[in-house]
């Protein structure tokens, strides 16, 4: 949930990459660290594989707030499965990052139900979070890839926005981003005061 404290008009929005193994979510976390001005990035960052990856950006004053972002790129199995509750409880919107190859077609329907049971809560309730979308492994021949309206009519029945993505170049990435982080800004930020 995000975090305000409006004495000192400050707005914290945690943001999750969530994607099957190997999609690309650390590597898409990496991405974005790589190209956002160091003066952004707040604080260390740990991008390992296997472990939590995480990365927190500010974003400066944006509609009279200091906006600060908390990214983590959560891992996917067994293991992690209570750091996966926990994010997700707190969670002001989603990433999801697909991997776009057709033979990884199953693989991300079962992270997008895994996600939606993990955020129904115990009464049925399902959390309804700013979410958009980056098809991963773009960069592939295209003959290994699902074309987009396959991948938009498996993957993103609710119109998410989307975006392709070949995180070696960073193509998508911050786009992807921006479009959530203005999704999650609408959802979350205080009414404007003032002229």
């Amino acid at each position: 949930m995000a975090h305000m404290d409006a004495e000192r008009r400050e707005l914290v929005l945690t943001l999750l990459l969530v994607g099957p193994v190997r999609a690309g979510k650390q590597s898409v976390l990496a991405a974005i660290r790589d190209r956002v001005p160091a003066a952004r990035r707040a604080g260390g960052t740990a991008v390992a594989p296997g472990l939590l990856a995480w990365l927190p950006l500010d974003l400066g004053v944006v509609g009279g707030w200091e906006v600060r972002l908390r990214l983590y790129a959560l891992p996917e199995g067994g293991p992690h499965h209570a750091t996966r509750h926990l994010l997700l409880a707190e969670a002001d919107g989603l990433l999801l990052v697909l991997d776009g190859q057709a033979i990884r077609l199953e693989d991300n329907l079962a992270v997008l139900r895994r996600l939606e049971e993990d955020r129904t809560d115990r009464d049925g309730v399902r959390r309804d979070l700013a979410t958009a979308i980056l098809y991963t492994k773009q960069d592939l021949p295209p003959e290994l890839l699902l074309p987009r309206a396959g991948l938009e009519a498996a993957l993103n029945r609710a119109g998410a926005p989307s975006w392709g993505g070949d995180i070696p170049q960073g193509t998508g990435v911050l786009e992807a981003l921006h479009a959530l982080v203005t999704l999650a800004l609408r959802r979350h930020a205080p009414p404007r005061v003032g002229p």
